[in-house]
């Protein structure tokens, strides 16, 4: 628990190096959303040890270096992610498209008959740019990294699903 001194500390700290922060990991990640969560993950770790932070000799340099930890793990989390996004043809092994459509289904009755159809709603709001998954996080009340799980794990379903049917029409 933070004691009042430190109280006091973080919040003259914040206040007077937030955009400065802010822009850090903004130049980083080239991302607004994501440079907020960055430094608002960076004064969570600084709540957590206030002590690191007040008893170092420039706490501004240390709350850079935690952004920077911080940004290193959004990159990574990002470069991750960027396999998510694959083409249909990757996707379905070089199925056209219109094989789908040509099928006894409908392609999302069978996205609904592999995950729920929350997961399915969640999903395509993200594959479709309608929603980020900053947003997302936040719409469920969990955190960047569990976001980008959850949807990585939609993914997974979806894709060995399209790959058993497509093995099994062959």
């Amino acid at each position: 628990m933070l004691n009042q001194e430190a109280i006091r500390f973080i919040e003259n700290f914040y206040s007077k190096n937030y955009q400065k922060l802010y822009l850090h990991a903004k130049a980083r990640l080239k991302h607004s959303a994501e440079a907020e969560v960055a430094v608002q993950e960076a004064f969570l770790v600084a709540c957590r040890k206030p002590e690191a932070l007040m008893d170092g000799e420039n706490p501004l340099r240390w709350m850079e270096k935690t952004i920077e930890n911080i940004v290193k793990h959004i990159l990574r989390e990002r470069k991750k992610t960027a396999d998510l996004f694959l083409p249909f043809e990757k996707l379905a092994h070089g199925q056209e498209p219109s094989t789908l459509d040509g099928s006894s289904f409908e392609l999302i009755g069978f996205c609904q008959s592999v995950v729920t159809k929350e997961h399915l709603a969640f999903f395509l709001r993200i594959a479709e740019g309608s929603s980020t998954f900053v947003e997302e996080a936040e719409r469920l009340g969990i955190g960047l990294h569990a976001c980008y799980k959850r949807f990585e794990r939609i993914r997974e379903r979806l894709q060995t699903a399209l790959n058993e049917f497509y093995k099994s029409e062959e």
